[in-house]
């Protein structure tokens, strides 16, 4: 009977520790996915991505995730997928230290020339 409390006892510790092991991962998991901006290299690499392919798709998707102004991390990641299921990879180039409101400038004005290229395009 003593050992079967014992047992019993020891099995409990063990489910509430493993219990708040696994919320406090969850925990921190939540914490480390938020989503932040991505790198000037990275709008670069989408850029040279729609030249290289010209992949309408891709095109279509890349502007509705800029609508908000900047592309995340998240977003990032779906580019990277959709650009190895329809196209190739999505190939990340680690530029100079420029600063980040200038590649997203950057990048605004691409979608821009893209935008009035392909309604040249159409109406011809």
């Amino acid at each position: 009977m003593k050992w079967m409390m014992t047992l019993t006892t020891a099995s409990l510790l063990g489910i509430g520790f493993a219990g708040n092991t696994i919320y406090s991962e969850f925990v921190y998991f939540q914490e480390t996915q938020d989503s932040h901006e991505i790198s000037n290299s990275m709008y670069r690499s989408i850029m040279w991505h729609m030249d290289i392919y010209d992949n309408a798709e891709f095109y279509d998707v890349a502007n509705d995730y800029f609508a908000d102004g900047k592309i995340d991390t998240r977003e990032y990641t779906k580019l990277q997928i959709l650009a190895k299921e329809k196209s190739g990879p999505l190939i990340y180039q680690n530029l100079s230290d420029e600063q980040l409101w200038h590649a997203r400038l950057s990048f605004k004005k691409y979608l821009e020339a893209q935008a009035n290229s392909n309604v040249i395009a159409a109406t011809n």
